[in-house]
């Protein structure tokens, strides 16, 4: 009788710390507006060039240190600010396999921007009426894009870490 009970109680604490971490688990994931912002500041970049002539050097320096703030800001902090809003750090690592993919789909990617996305962008700003700011259509097209290329790179991240954790 006594055994039952033992197996019983630990299946009841495995259903518990499984149950607990997939509320951890999703507690981790980023919020929807981080996608949002991550599409905004990539189509605002491009579009800013239509508005302000940030061509050559002045953009390169524009970027330059926009990444260099980037850097500081996040070496400064001890938790991660993304962490510290969601009141939970997801667990870094990397998985090979994954950073591989969105490394190879992100080299395919700026291939064929590199190949066709002037011809594309020029195309998709005149059908859409934006024949006069074809650095604004472009930098929607980059940014959905770069969008879906961070999106898979945490999924491919999340399914790594759930596939180490089984």
């Amino acid at each position: 009788m006594s055994d039952q009970n033992e197996r019983r109680s630990a299946a009841e604490a495995l259903t518990a710390v499984r149950v607990h971490q997939e509320r951890t688990r999703r507690r981790a994931r980023l919020p929807w507006w981080v996608y949002a912002a991550v599409f905004a500041v990539t189509a605002a970049g491009s579009a800013l060039n239509d508005l302000v002539d940030l061509t050559g050097a002045k953009l390169t320096a524009v970027l330059v240190l926009v990444g260099l703030a980037v850097v500081f800001a996040t070496s400064r902090a001890d938790v991660s600010l993304l962490g510290r809003l969601r009141g939970v750090e997801p667990q870094r690592s990397i998985s090979p396999w994954a950073f591989g993919l969105v490394a190879f789909t992100g080299g395919v990617g700026a291939w064929l921007i590199s190949r066709y996305g002037g011809d594309v962008t020029l195309d998709l700003a005149n059908a859409i009426g934006l024949g006069r700011y074809p650095n604004t259509a472009a930098g929607i097209v980059y940014g959905i894009a770069f969008t879906a290329l961070f999106g898979l790179g945490h999924l491919l991240t999340a399914a790594s870490r759930r596939r180490a954790d089984l």
